[in-house]
């Protein structure tokens, strides 16, 4: 199984290419320790409705790769059009 950067990496690559400009999704930090992955997103997107969505969006996509995860927490700020959100991995199925 790969590590948890690794796959985070990708899976924010997969997001990336779906969503820029309008969201541009960066990995923060990776916890192997806690399983949590801690991504900001930055773009247009915070002028939308649906703000809640671009970040749930994420966890769509570690799903899509065989990555069971939740969304723990997040904060939107809407002056510096950005979000930052904490996923907790709870599991990983082989899916390459």
């Amino acid at each position: 199984m790969k590590n948890l950067r690794i796959l985070a990496e990708e899976v924010a690559k997969i997001y990336n290419e779906k969503r820029a400009p309008e969201a541009n999704l960066e990995i923060i930090n990776v916890d192997e320790t806690s399983s949590s992955v801690i991504v900001r997103i930055t773009g247009s997107f915070c002028r939308t409705c649906g703000v809640d969505d671009w970040i749930v969006d994420y966890l769509y996509e570690l799903k899509e790769k065989g990555i069971d995860a939740k969304l723990e927490d997040y904060y939107i700020d809407y002056e510096k059009e950005e979000a930052i959100a904490k996923f907790v991995v709870l599991g990983t199925k082989e899916n390459d």
